[in-house]
């Protein structure tokens, strides 16, 4: 049994190292790239019903926006996807398929693979096979999660429609690692449990519809203060800091002066780029007016980034080195989580030291204090109920050993749940627990002032029993408070405490306020420092205060302590279990009697120094304990000091006594009476829960084992169904394509009236366009029958001889066919070919050619006679020169003589009057250079005054650089007479 608990953190560890590249994995930022050579990755994470959120994404984004895109779906391990050809239909960036170690480039879209996961390392990407996480595909939150690590705050994280929590993981450490986050708008989504999921984390920058989120994200990453060089050209403004702070302090009563300048910086240019204002005082403005943004700064500001055993191998480590050594007090274990934020880690402890208890066979209790000021995160840690996603975290063996499976992912079992007691606690102003066995404060000290985790590391220093162990964050340390504390693991920052040195604390935290405010008005004096040191005069005040005064405590209005002198432990008597910040749970039973008085006094306004001396007190025997009250008033607030003098039993006439015997055995009557009528209320409810438990408990029995089936069957048939739906949301799309396609096909067909018959392999009739019902014996029933049953038209008896010979030899054929209707179709056979250029079946088409035939026969009969006229006739040639405008003319009727020289005018003047037009135009068309060769035929009278008809051919043999012609020249045939 021991063993197990041990290889349980080795396989929690080795997991971890699958699913983020190594535990040790180098992480390689985009940061440290030039400006110029940084850019962007968006990681784009969409499940069913993504599709169409992806298009209208994509449709939006602009083609060069410098910014690379990795689509992560969830994709059917036996399904080719068509993810790239349609996503190409709304971008012109590249998009394809990635491939093993493939470079990011910037404007190209790369799509995860079937059967892969993606991540990115180095800036290149990585596939390896898919690996479902207790039967979950958690691809999405696998990238985001590389993504982070990989490009830091070029990392920009998208979750659209899906379902499920995919993804809700993943941002954590895109926020962590100084990413942007968006989300779509849940309303616009078809699946929206991941977009739901991931805006539950409050961690997301914008919730959008796809198709606004290219504006905001463009407006994003061109703010001046994404850029380095360009944002340090805006000086800082103190006061401008210091009004943000006032104005979120006076909103969640939180004061984060005790934070580095540069965390909270960092923070609200981030807020001031994502509200694309140009400065802070802008958005003090902005901020000042909306309840909205104060409260997404303040989540911003706390930062509560947190998962179920983070740094695995730290884990591990405390399995084996730590838990072991921790020394049990009176059978109880104690341990103290500061800012727990949501509980994962405070959970991850619990597993461990219960799998140590149960190997050991130890009977331990175990009593955990987990402390926030966040009271959102604090909700969700009680509640114990976290999204699917965290299996990616949990060892299987742990999974199901620890959690019950929901529909809203897993709940934690009530055996470790009953461990934890989750409190609202401020750290810095609140007093810590004490008698601890370990304390947990991980990354919560890297965004604090130095002298600020000094005082808190005091403070754990005496809240820790002796040799009490202290876990860190890996990227903290214990600065001068080293001597006290022994290393045990410098990787993990994990430390004990030595017993022989005890520090000493130089300064006192502010306390709700008050001392804050006497700090404010030395602040202002003209006395700030004595010296060149900085020594800061409240700190000698506080030290006076100290030196001076015997134990004192100061309450508030509800007897809430908020500030403890020096040596009130000799008064005060912390007892085990959750810490309360109340006066009188603190107190020793004898004395809050007293005490009570004195305070009733003070909160009725009789005195201002209430006095009164408590004697007989069993925690005090043979002393008198002089109670000294004072109101203190601090900007309108009241507050309450109370001092405690211990001395010796005396008669002090000055002072009012009390006999403590006598009020006190009143008050135990007053007690007795109580709890004897709440026992007899308790006993008869007892019998009433024991018999309906019973019941329930058998009904309970039966349907938890009918749960654990219905979960299994649950989660194969919700990751089979985002399967199919991100299928047939493709196949959707392509069928519109094809049914568009079809509809135009067939318009075009039946508008230009060309028949077409198309027939498979098999020689059976697969589709016909209504020409064919016209002009063919073959009708819209006959579709499916084979051909050898039909006849096609009467004068084509012989058809299907053709449409075999066109199949066996691939051979085209064409046929006119004449009908006895008068009319003439042209059909073509041809073989039918898929996009592959197989041969699929034949097509068969029909067009009606009788005009054409008839077209034809004219032509033939015109061109006939003139050929043999021209092969009978007188043929001569002639000139136009347009320069000198000259037409050299033969004699017709002598073919001795040479060419005649005419003007113009004399040439047109023995044309016949009824074709000197038809000349004229057809000469002027050739000058112009509108045509370069004219045929026409016309009336010319000769010598003899006679008519005859001349066929002449004129060709443009020279053109001017206007293109005008200015030489035409042309042959001439004399075809008869008048």
């Amino acid at each position: 049994m021991k063993q197990n608990a041990v290889d349980a953190a080795h396989i929690i560890y080795a997991k971890k190292q699958f699913n983020k590249e190594g535990g040790a994995m180098e992480i390689v930022k985009k940061e440290n790239k030039s400006e110029n050579e940084a850019f962007y990755v968006v990681g784009v994470g969409a499940s069913a019903g993504g599709l169409e959120a992806l298009q209208d994404f994509f449709k939006s984004m602009p083609d060069d926006s410098g910014c690379a895109f990795v689509v992560i779906q969830h994709l059917s391990p036996d399904y080719k996807s068509l993810m790239s050809e349609l996503l190409a239909r709304y971008t012109k960036m590249e998009v394809h398929v990635a491939s093993d170690d493939e470079e990011v480039k910037p404007n190209h879209v790369y799509l995860i693979p079937p059967k892969k996961e993606l991540t990115i390392h180095h800036g290149h990407l990585k596939l390896d096979e898919q690996n479902n996480i207790n039967g979950i595909n958690l691809a999405i939150d696998n990238f985001f999660r590389s993504l982070a690590r990989d490009c830091g705050k070029y990392a920009i994280a998208i979750v659209l429609s899906g379902a499920g929590s995919d993804g809700s993981l993943g941002i954590r450490d895109i926020k962590e690692y100084g990413g942007m986050i968006m989300v779509q708008e849940p309303k616009t989504a078809a699946f929206n449990s991941m977009p739901l999921s991931s805006i539950a984390t409050g961690l997301c920058d914008y919730v959008l519809p796809p198709g606004k989120m290219s504006k905001a994200m463009t407006g994003f990453i061109q703010h001046p203060y994404m850029h380095p060089d360009e944002a340090n050209e805006q000086p800082l403004h103190k006061d401008t800091l210091s009004k943000i702070l006032d104005v979120l302090k006076e909103y969640c009563h939180m004061d984060f002066s005790n934070y580095k300048e540069n965390t909270l910086v960092r923070r609200m240019e981030r807020r001031v780029s994502i509200n694309q204002f140009h400065n802070l005082e802008e958005y003090l403005n902005y901020l000042s007016g909306s309840d909205q943004e104060k409260e997404t700064l303040f989540k911003e500001l706390l930062i509560g980034v947190t998962g179920f055993f983070r740094d695995a191998e730290a884990f591990d480590f405390i399995a084996k080195n730590v838990i072991p050594k921790m020394k049990a007090v009176n059978q109880t274990i104690r341990i103290w989580s500061v800012a727990c934020s949501t509980g994962e880690e405070v959970y991850s402890i619990a597993m461990l030291l219960n799998e140590y208890l149960e190997s050991n066979h130890l009977d331990y209790e175990i009593k955990i204090f987990a402390t926030d000021i966040d009271r959102n995160a604090l909700a969700v840690a009680s509640q114990g109920i976290y999204s699917a996603s965290v299996a990616m975290d949990i060892d299987p063996y742990l999974l199901k050993k620890y959690f019950t499976k929901q529909d809203s992912g897993y709940r934690i079992n009530a055996d470790i749940r009953k461990m934890i007691i989750f409190s609202a606690h401020n750290v810095l102003n609140d007093p810590p627990f004490s008698k601890l066995n370990m304390i947990i404060c991980r990354n919560l000290f890297i965004y604090l002032k130095t002298h600020v985790q000094q005082e808190l590391l005091y403070r754990f220093y005496y809240a820790l029993n002796n040799s009490g162990y202290l876990f860190m964050g890996s990227s903290e340390s214990i600065g001068e408070m080293n001597e006290s504390f022994e290393v045990i693991s410098r990787k993990w920052k994990i430390y004990r405490q030595k017993e022989d040195i005890r520090p000493t604390s130089n300064m006192i935290i502010n306390a709700n306020g008050l001392t804050e405010h006497f700090s404010s008005i030395l602040r202002t004096s003209d006395y700030r420092n004595i010296d060149n040191h900085g020594i800061k005069v409240e700190k000698i005040v506080e030290s006076a205060f100290s030196a001076m005064s015997p134990p004192s405590i100061i309450i508030n209005d509800v007897d809430n302590i908020i500030y403890m002198g020096s040596d009130i432990h000799r008064i005060l008597r912390f007892k085990p279990g959750v810490f309360s910040q109340n006066l009188y749970a603190n107190l020793p039973g004898g004395l809050g009697l007293f005490v009570n008085g004195v305070v009733r006094r003070l909160h009725a306004g009789e005195d201002n120094v209430a006095t009164m001396c408590a004697s007989d007190i069993p925690e005090f025997e043979g002393k008198n304990i002089l109670i000294n009250g004072y109101t203190l008033t601090v900007a309108k607030t009241a507050f309450y000091l109370l001092t405690f003098e211990i001395k010796e039993a005396k008669k002090e006439e000055k002072f009012t006594y009390i006999d403590s015997n006598q009020e006190i055995g009143k008050r135990i009557m007053e007690l007795e009476e109580e709890l004897r009528i709440s026992k007899e209320n308790l006993q008869a409810t007892i019998e009433e829960l024991e018999t309906t438990n019973e019941e329930l408990q058998s009904s309970n029995e039966e349907l938890v084992a009918a749960n654990e089936e219905l979960q299994s069957t649950n989660e194969e048939l919700q990751s089979v169904n985002e399967e199919l739906y991100t299928v047939n949301s493709e196949y959707q799309s392509k069928i519109d394509e094809l049914t568009r396609l079809n509809t135009d096909l067939d318009n075009l067909l039946i508008n230009v009236e060309v028949g077409a018959m198309y027939l498979d392999n098999d020689l059976k009739i697969r589709k016909l366009t209504p020409v064919v019902s016209k002009i063919t014996h073959i009708m819209d029933m006959d579709i499916g029958r084979p051909i050898s049953h039909l006849s096609l038209m009467d004068n084509y008896p012989n058809w299907q001889d053709d449409v075999r010979h066109v199949q066996k030899t691939l051979e085209n054929v064409d046929k006119e066919i004449y009908e006895v209707d008068g009319k003439y179709w042209l059909v073509r056979i041809r073989p039918y070919r898929s996009e592959y250029n197989a041969v699929e079946g034949i097509i068969i088409t029909f067009l009606e050619a009788s005009d054409l035939r008839m077209m034809r026969s004219s032509s033939f009969e015109r061109e006939g006679k003139i050929y043999w006229q021209r092969e009978n006739c007188d043929v001569s040639m002639w000139r136009y020169d347009l320069k000198h405008e000259t037409l050299w003319y033969p004699y017709i009727k002598d073919t001795n003589s040479n060419q005649r020289q005419f003007s113009v005018d004399d040439f047109m003047k023995r044309i016949h009057p009824d074709d000197v037009i038809h000349v004229r135009s057809a000469v002027d068309e050739c000058i112009s250079g509108g045509k370069n060769c004219i045929e026409i035929m016309y009336r010319y009278k000769g010598n003899d005054e006679v008519y005859e008809w001349i066929y002449i051919q004129l060709f443009v043999e020279k053109k001017r650089s206007d293109g005008t012609a200015e030489m035409i020249q042309g042959k001439m045939t004399i075809l008869s007479d008048q």
